[in-house]
This record gives C-alpha cells, sequence and structure tokens, in this order.
C-alpha cells in the first residue's frame, strides 16, 4: 500500500514539541517569541497536513491526543539529528552552530550560567541558546525523557541510565533582616532555629535537599521545625525574608548583592556548613549534539578554575 507524500516543516515540529512540553498556546508562543494566533495557525496548519487532530484543548490545559503523542516521540528525534547535522556541518566548514538546549535549577541558572553562556556565545556566535529554568528534580526529568540533552542541578540524581559530571560546590546558609535579632551573630545553635518561623524552597529543590539531609543527620526534620511558608523560587525567599516574614534557607550565591546591600543578613549554624554540590547530568549511554558537547566542556573548565 502507498502511503500519500507528506512534507514535514522542522519548523512547524518545534513548535508543536513546545506546545506539547508547555501544554499550552500561550505558554509556547511565550518560549518561542511568537504571538498565541500564530503558533495556533502553524499546529492547524500541520494537523491539516497530516490529517489527524494533535492536540485535545480544553479551557483549563492543552493535552496529547493518541496522534499527538506518536508524533511528539518521532518529532524529537527528527529535530533532534535535525539539529545535529546542522552543528556537524558548520563544524566541518569552521566553526560551531546550532541550538543548545538545556535545563537548570534555580541558583546555577540564575547566579553561576548566566554569565558563562555570555562567554560561550562570544566563542561561538552562531549558536543559539535556550535554557530552561526549573527545580532540580525536573531538570532530571526533562533530560530522561528527551526534552534536553543536558542538565545542570543541585541534587545527585540515583538514575542508573544519567551520567553525572561534578562541577561547583556550594553552601546553604539562613538569612534574616537587618533588624533581626540573629542579625549581628555569625552562628546559632540549630536549636534556636526550632522556635523560629522558617521559609524554604518547594519539594524537589536541591536547596531545600540540602537542608533536609543535614537535619536529618542531625536527627531531625522539617515536620519539628515551625515551617510558615514553602516558596518555588530563591528570590520569593529572600523577599518573603525581608519583610520579616521569618528565616529563609538559601544558597550564599543568591544573597551576596544583598548582603553587600545590608538588606539581608547571613547566619551560619554552629553545627557545621550545609555544604552541597552543583552537577551536569546527561545520558548514559547517547552521544551528544557537538554543540551540547562543546558547552559542557566549557562548563567543566570553568568549574575546574573556580575550585580551591
Amino acid at each position: 500500500m502507498e502511503h500519500p507524500k507528506v512534507r514535514l516543516d522542522f519548523w512547524q515540529l518545534e513548535i508543536f514539541c513546545t506546545v506539547a512540553e508547555q501544554r499550552s498556546f500561550s505558554r509556547a508562543a511565550e518560549a518561542l517569541f511568537l504571538s498565541q494566533p500564530t503558533v495556533t495557525a502553524h499546529i492547524a496548519a500541520l494537523e491539516k497536513r497530516l490529517g489527524v487532530k494533535l492536540f485535545d484543548r480544553t479551557t483549563r490545559r492543552v493535552t496529547l491526543t493518541p496522534a499527538g503523542r506518536l508524533l511528539y516521540r518521532h518529532a524529537k528525534t527528527l529535530l533532534s539529528e535535525h539539529n545535529r547535522a546542522l552543528q556537524e556541518l558548520a563544524q566541518f566548514v569552521g566553526g560551531l552552530a546550532g541550538r543548545l538546549v538545556f535545563g537548570a535549577s534555580t541558583i546555577p541558572g540564575q547566579y553561576i550560567l548566566p554569565p558563562l553562556m555570555a562567554q560561550f556565545r562570544r566563542q561561538f556566535p552562531s549558536v543559539h541558546i535556550a535554557m530552561q529554568l526549573a527545580a532540580s528534580g525536573q531538570i532530571v526529568d526533562g533530560v530522561l525523557n528527551g526534552e534536553m540533552e543536558l542538565g545542570i542541578v543541585g541534587v545527585r540524581p540515583r538514575e542508573p541510565l544519567l551520567r553525572i559530571i561534578p562541577l561547583w560546590s556550594d553552601e546553604i546558609v539562613l538569612i534574616v533582616p537587618p533588624d533581626h535579632e540573629w542579625a549581628g551573630r555569625e552562628r546559632v545553635p540549630i536549636t534556636e532555629l526550632l522556635t523560629q518561623p522558617l521559609v524554604v524552597r518547594e519539594q524537589g529543590s536541591g536547596t531545600r535537599s540540602a537542608l533536609e539531609q543535614f537535619l536529618a543527620h542531625h536527627h531531625l526534620s522539617l515536620r519539628r521545625m515551625n515551617l510558615v511558608a514553602e516558596l518555588g523560587s530563591t528570590e520569593a525567599v529572600k523577599q518573603f525574608v525581608a519583610a520579616g516574614g521569618g528565616v529563609g534557607a538559601v544558597s550564599i550565591r543568591a544573597v551576596e548583592c544583598e548582603r553587600d546591600l545590608q538588606k539581608l543578613a547571613v547566619v551560619r549554624l554552629q553545627e557545621g556548613g550545609i555544604v552541597r554540590h552543583f552537577y551536569g547530568v546527561v545520558w548514559r549511554d547517547r552521544t551528544l549534539s557537538p554543540v551540547t558537547r562543546a558547552f559542557l566542556r566549557f562548563v567543566k573548565a570553568q568549574a575546574d578554575a573556580d575550585s580551591p
């Protein structure tokens, strides 16, 4: 039986995959710097070309149909191979080009990687960078399900399918507003933390995981604490604390500016430092695209140079 010839447009496939991953036409439009009507028109054209419905749309969410799930699996492979071909051709003629898609958890994504991405782009101006910012657990899931080749996270995954590349070390500290009773103290005993209103990051955050491990080592848990808020970003924790909402636990990298300006005070625990590490995560048995491989090598070199 002969199948009708259908020409697939790579740009439409990228739009389709972005809608599938964002589960929203409006969020996909924002991610791609397009208008929502443009995204809708491209999806309608793709559905017409293929003769199938790709999404079920309700007022609250967008989900893939069975045909959409089938296309998504193949579209990710096609887009990956297309990008790899362009990158290898660019290398062949003497440069590195293509789309670098990776994910990072909050601290590396906001406070470490932006200047490194700028340096990398100066070396390779034909590379387009797309970084997804999310909690460590979400980034690891993104690598596992093929949404991105590389993740940079604050929790060491236990997934045997992944290769783990150690990068930077980090310290979690307590922060208080400048008029707090702890503001003039360098260290406090952990028992005093039990009585303070505490604000932390959400479940899945590397910052929270490091704090939980430290507490467990001292036979404590967040359930024993006066936990008043769990917030989805480090900036939200900082603003909550600055407004007098309680004691926060954040990366030292996130408060260097506020500490210098005396907007927040940093306090450590007498029992020792809360230390964690950042890692690069990639599939163990998959060949990275040239641009991802070059970026990971660049980041690893910078991390090694930063190590004491």
